[in-house]
């Protein structure tokens, strides 16, 4: 079965309940007159919100993108290491935030994590990444960051420190 982070828009839309929200986002005097704001609230209870644009196509699609990265954070297990291959180069990562392919990244790095009881070095080396590219991706996203740190304390390990 297709992890949720994983399926295309329209389906994940279909598990989601979508609010409009009032402006928020640059607009001047008309930021507060329309509703172009978008609040996403997934099956599962993970939400995400945007208001940073004026149109509401593109807050849709940012909310998307988090509400991926949320939902790839909560679920352990559901990553295919295949997805970090076309990524990887030499022992780095050549993809960050703004990829399309991030929440499956996101899912990749963090079972990896997971899977070698939160010991950055022996993830890194699973994962055939420098352990330096992996606190960089770990690191980049503050939701990513989050999740990385709460698999760490469970396994009684000093969280990873932000840029």
């Amino acid at each position: 079965m297709t992890p949720a982070y994983a399926l295309p828009d329209d389906a994940l839309l279909a598990a989601c309940q979508c609010q409009t929200l009032r402006g928020g986002g640059p607009g001047g005097q008309h930021a507060n007159r329309t509703e172009s704001g978008i609040r996403l609230v997934h099956a599962s209870g993970v939400t995400a919100e945007s208001r940073t644009h004026r149109e509401q196509p593109r807050n849709r699609a940012e909310a998307l993108r988090v509400l991926r990265v949320r939902l790839a954070c909560g679920v352990r297990g559901t990553g295919d290491p295949a997805w970090l291959e076309p990524h990887r180069r030499g022992g780095r990562l050549v993809a960050g935030p703004n990829a399309q392919d991030w929440p499956r990244l996101v899912a990749v790095l963090l079972d990896g994590l997971a899977e070698a009881g939160a010991d950055l070095a022996s993830a890194a080396a699973g994962l055939e990444l420098t352990s330096s590219q992996l606190v960089k991706a770990l690191t980049a996203d503050g939701d990513v960051l989050q999740a990385a740190n709460a698999l760490r304390a469970a396994h009684g390990k000093g969280p990873i420190h932000g840029r």
